[in-house]
């Protein structure tokens, strides 16, 4: 199997030398995680031809035996909370105007936004499946396209939210990706990120490797350390500014996010992740976020 990237850092232009620093492997076979020499990002390589695959194939009777009970009021999201602080914070920054999520799935967050009133909604959905259902749920506009297909949008928007997107974007692909946000800002323009922290990731990544097969099983139960089957590039606090500078989009504030909830995870697990997450939020960390934080909320503004 052949390590070495075809590409290039996309942070510091550097040539990669196919050192895998760990492998994750999956029904599918195998992947690898690389870390730029140079500017430390972390990129998925090997990966699979098709990261995004599972994803934009989802079919209706897969989501609504997963979603349904949600759309119907049964019970609430597993990210019920994180909806609530995520939309406190574009609040903040952004009172009201026009709004973009790019991502959107299912319009999760875009349904909270819209309870508040104070937003003009639209979304960005390439997923067939996932656009509709945004389009039914909340009578808003949903392009089924990705962000570069949006090409009678310049300086459209005053606000564009990626939250667990731009992990998922190609290395090759990145800085047109953030070309194109800078593209539909309004000037001043907020851009809203969410992904998670790959400082946190690593230091589980290096827990997990020194623990006993017995542990490996008891602590991952099924899941992934890296999820790099999709995600294709991992980042932290330094390198999402660098890449969000270069294209002229000014750094505003890092902030430490709640933690993703989900109903199947062991209590202690939930115990541990509050607990993360309150010292992280007590911690000093110049210019990011604490090493220990799960996620990141990273937001920035489209200079003048």
């Amino acid at each position: 199997m052949n390590s070495t990237p075809p590409f290039n850092c996309p942070i510091c232009d550097s040539r990669l030398d196919g050192n895998v620093i760990a492998w994750e492997p999956s029904a599918q076979g195998k992947v690898g995680i690389q870390k730029c020499a140079t500017c430390g990002l972390h990129m998925t390589y090997p990966r699979f031809a098709e990261p995004q695959g599972e994803y934009l194939g989802t079919t209706l009777e897969r989501w609504e035996a997963k979603y349904g009970a949600i759309e119907r009021g049964e019970r609430l999201h597993d990210r019920h909370k994180n909806y609530l602080e995520e939309t406190a914070i574009i609040g903040q920054y952004l009172p009201n105007g026009r709004l973009l999520d790019v991502g959107c799935n299912a319009g999760w967050l875009m349904g909270y936004l819209q309870k508040t009133g104070r937003y003009d909604l639209e979304g960005v959905e390439p997923s067939p499946i996932l656009a509709r259902i945004a389009r039914r749920r909340l009578g808003v506009t949903i392009h089924q396209s990705y962000l570069d297909e949006l090409t009678e949008r310049d300086n459209a928007y005053d606000g564009l939210m990626a939250t667990d997107v731009i992990e998922h974007i190609l290395p090759e692909k990145i800085n047109e990706f953030v070309s194109n946000i800078h593209r539909v800002l309004k000037p001043n323009g907020y851009v809203f990120i969410k992904t998670p922290n790959v400082l946190f990731t690593a230091l589980k990544s290096d827990l997990v490797s020194r623990l006993p097969e017995m542990g490996k099983r008891f602590m991952l139960r099924g899941r992934d350390v890296w999820d790099a089957k999709e995600h294709v590039i991992h980042w932290d606090s330094k390198n999402l500014a660098r890449i969000f500078t270069a294209h002229q989009l000014e750094p505003v504030t890092f902030l430490v996010p709640y933690p993703v909830e989900t109903t199947n995870s062991p209590l202690g697990a939930r115990i541990a992740r509050q607990m993360i997450y309150q010292t992280a939020r007590r911690l000093p960390a110049a210019g990011g976020v604490p090493s220990i934080t799960q996620d990141i909320f990273f937001i920035a503004r489209k200079k003048m």
